[in-house]
Parts: C-alpha cells; sequence; structure tokens
C-alpha cells in the first residue's frame, strides 16, 4: 500500500503542476477554470462583430457619405495603446456605410419618444449654414475669431417650426451671449463709416435680417433664449436705423405679401433671389438715386439647391425659387448667372459698354453668403463692382483696406446675426483700424 501524506490513510494524490493553464488542470483541482465558459463566448463573439462588422459593411455597401463638413476620422493605431480603442467609435461613426440610416432611425426614435431631434455632437464641428474656402497667401493674416459652440448652453443647432419650417439656433443664441456688446458694435461701426467718408468715399451698409426675425411665424411657442432675443433684436435695429443702415424688412414684407409667398426659404437660414432683387434694388437706389426707374425685371427659370438647416440634423431638404433677369435700360438683359461669391478670391464685374440703369462709378463690396442670390443681378447694375467675401476679410483684411483706397463706393453686406452677435470681422478692432489708416492715407479730395 502507498504511504499517504502525514496524518492521513490512503493513497497520497497525484501531484499537479501549477504553472500550466487553470483549464488545464484536472476537473477536481481547486484551481481549475473551465477555458470558455458562456460569458467569455458571448464577449468573444461580441468583439468580433463590433470588429468585423464595419469591414464587412465597407466591403458590401461601400464607403459612408459624408454627412458633416469635417474630414472622416482615421482608423486608429495599435501604437496608441489604449486610444487605440477609444479610437475606435469616431471611426466607425464616420465609415459604416449604414450610418446615415442608423442616425435617422435615432432621431425618428428621440422625435417620437421624448419629443425632439437626438443631439449627434456636431455642435464643435465646422458645420453651417455659411461656408468659407481656402484662404488665399498673399497678405498680412489677422487671427480670425474663435467661432462660438453653437449647441452650448442649452441652445440647439437647428429650432424646428411648424410646417416643416426650421431655423438656425445661431440666430438666437447669438442675441443672447453676444461676442461683443452691442455699444462697442456700434462704435466701430461709426467710425468705419466716419473714416470712409471723412476721405471723400460713400459708405453703405446692408442688413438682411434673420429668418427668425421677418418669418417668425413658424416658430415653436417657446424655445431657449426667445426673451432675451426678442429684446436685443429690437434695441439692434433701433441703432442699425441710427447709423443709416438699409433696413430691408418692411421690403420683404411687402414682397412677400405681393407675391404671397415667403422670401425665406424653409428648411434654409437664407432668403430666395426675390430677397436678392430687393437687395440689389435697394443698394442701386441707395448710391444713385432714381437708378432703377428703367429697369425691366422678368422671372427666370426656377433653380433648385440643397437646403443648409436638414444637413444639420441628418436630414435632407430643398430650395425652390425663380432666378431674375434684369435688363437695366429696358432692353437686352444683362445679368450674368454664373457668378460665384461663395470663394475666398475676389470676384469682379465689369462691362465694358455701361447702358442706362447701370451704376458706373467704382464700387467695392464686402458680404456673405446673402449676396450670392443677388450677384447675377449686381453684374447687370454695377459696370464696375469688386466683390469680396466677408470670411476672406477676416483673415486678410490689408487686401480689403487696399481695395477700399482704390474705389469710390464702399458697400459692407452683413447678415444680422453676424453684426448683432459681435463676429463679424468689420466690427473688430483690427478692421477698423486697417481701413482708418488706409483711407487717411488716400484721400479723394
Amino acid at each position: 500500500m502507498t504511504r499517504g501524506e502525514p496524518g492521513r490513510r490512503g493513497p497520497a494524490p497525484k501531484r499537479v503542476d501549477v504553472s500550466v493553464h487553470e483549464s488545464w488542470l484536472p476537473r477536481e483541482h481547486a484551481l481549475y477554470r473551465p477555458r470558455h465558459s458562456g460569458r467569455q463566448r458571448a464577449a468573444r463573439i461580441c468583439a468580433v462583430v463590433f470588429f468585423v462588422a464595419p469591414l464587412a459593411g465597407l466591403l458590401v455597401f461601400g464607403p459612408a457619405p459624408a454627412l458633416e463638413n469635417h474630414p472622416k476620422a482615421p482608423f486608429p493605431s495599435l501604437s496608441q495603446g489604449w486610444g487605440f480603442f477609444t479610437g475606435l467609435g469616431p471611426w466607425a461613426v464616420d465609415n459604416l456605410s449604414f450610418r446615415e440610416g442608423a442616425i435617422k432611425l435615432a432621431d425618428g426614435i428621440s422625435q417620437d419618444v421624448f419629443g425632439e431631434p437626438a443631439q449627434f455632437g456636431q455642435g464643435n464641428q465646422d458645420v453651417g449654414p455659411l461656408p468659407g474656402g481656402n484662404a488665399p497667401v498673399n497678405s498680412q493674416a489677422i487671427p480670425p475669431q474663435p467661432q462660438q459652440d453653437q449647441t452650448s448652453d442649452g441652445y440647439p443647432e437647428v429650432i424646428l417650426g411648424s410646417g416643416g419650417w426650421m431655423y438656425f439656433g445661431y440666430d438666437i443664441q447669438g442675441k443672447c451671449e453676444p461676442a461683443q456688446p452691442l455699444s462697442t458694435i456700434v462704435t466701430n461701426l461709426n467710425r468705419l463709416k466716419s473714416a470712409i467718408e471723412a476721405s471723400g468715399r460713400t459708405f453703405v451698409l446692408y442688413v438682411p435680417p434673420d429668418k427668425s426675425s421677418v418669418e417668425p411665424q413658424h416658430l415653436p411657442p417657446n424655445y431657449v433664449g426667445k426673451s432675451c432675443a426678442s429684446a436685443a433684436d429690437k434695441q439692434f435695429w433701433q441703432a442699425m436705423d441710427g447709423l443709416g443702415a438699409i433696413d430691408p424688412r418692411q421690403a420683404i414684407d411687402n414682397a412677400s405679401k405681393q407675391s404671397g409667398q415667403p422670401i425665406y426659404f424653409p428648411q434654409d437660414t437664407h432668403w430666395d433671389y426675390d430677397g436678392g432683387l430687393i437687395m440689389t434694388r435697394e443698394l442701386a437706389e441707395r448710391i444713385q438715386p432714381g437708378v432703377s426707374a428703367t429697369w425691366k425685371v422678368t422671372k427666370g427659370p426656377v433653380r433648385t439647391a440643397p437646403s443648409d438647416l436638414p444637413p444639420m440634423i441628418a436630414e435632407k431638404g430643398t430650395n425652390t425659387s425663380n432666378i431674375y433677369h434684369l435688363a437695366p435700360n429696358g432692353g437686352a438683359n444683362r445679368d450674368q448667372q454664373r457668378i460665384n461669391t461663395d470663394g475666398f478670391a475676389p470676384v469682379t464685374m465689369h462691362t465694358a459698354n455701361p447702358v442706362t440703369g447701370m451704376i458706373t462709378t467704382n464700387t467695392t463690396m464686402v458680404g456673405d453668403s446673402f449676396t450670392q442670390y443677388g450677384a447675377p443681378l449686381l453684374a447687370a447694375t454695377f459696370a464696375n463692382l469688386t466683390f469680396t467675401n466677408i470670411e476672406n476679410v477676416a483673415s486678410y483684411t490689408d487686401d480689403e483696406a487696399n481695395r477700399i483706397v482704390a474705389n469710390n463706393v464702399v458697400v459692407f453686406e452683413v447678415v444680422e446675426r453676424n453684426l448683432i452677435s459681435g463676429v463679424s470681422p468689420i466690427t473688430s478692432d483690427a478692421f477698423v483700424d486697417a481701413v482708418t489708416a488706409a483711407v487717411a492715407a488716400h484721400p479723394l479730395h
């Protein structure tokens, strides 16, 4: 009989090397653990699905369509350590081929269950209705002002109104949380106006109103910032009237009543081509009163383009509007429908043989995306006009100061939300100082 351990009878237990994997131990051993428990198998299956499903989607369905104005997140590197796992989320969100359907499903659930659109974390992305382009490399750059977070403090990017209407949330937030107080904005605009007029040049400020200001009937009964935005809006327009700025609100209201149609697109931040016609006529009459008496305006074909607000909440929409043709002297049309004012390069509109009804004085204009709806008609109105996108002016002030020096009439077109919020470059000290010095050194008289 084999000797047992001291103090017990029976055979000695078989010695087992515990350095081996615990799943290889005898089942009766105290340290035995199965290699694949039910939970382990489930975890492994989930991991395989997590890693393989996006790759399979890419192979079967192709890459995901771009929904936002930002580059897709790259696949994380193993050298990032734990960052490899945290980086998988953004990569999968940007590259899943069925992402758009998933976002729409999430938004539908949010709308039905909670009564509000889903938030997709777009607040810090370069998304919005005023796109820019590549900046030129000639001239001294001035650091741009920081962009405000358009989803902070409870302000949504898009306000959903009645009848499918949408409003840009920053129209409200910019009025309630301005980057500059209204007093500073007005002071700098007065400085700019005084300097340009003192040099013998004509100063014109044109302010397209926010859609929420002229088409408020579709806004929800209650929304974040309603009270403070309304009060700020009233003070702002009083200040603009004091500056002598062109206030097109009455003309917009008259045109809307006459046509029975709104002047602003229901799902876009901009006005339509009727707004562009109103702007063109009011600018011309301010610079040269009576010049539009010979104009013949005819309605052109319908033009469609994607709406700018729906993509911000993972939806799609279409703007539809008739374009217009303009014959300044009542004869042949002289509008140029291919004018593009969205880029950074200045646009020159020149007519070698101007006719009656056109303004021949050299004019420079700084404007934003609202000008694109009037640009074809501006080309038929001004014989010598240079247009610069305001996004260009924000970083390259010296170039615009030189253009102002070379012209007799200076026009600034800035939408209400950018002026009232204090984010427009024309109300910055840097811009006003540069223009003031330039025109003082080169007076016209």
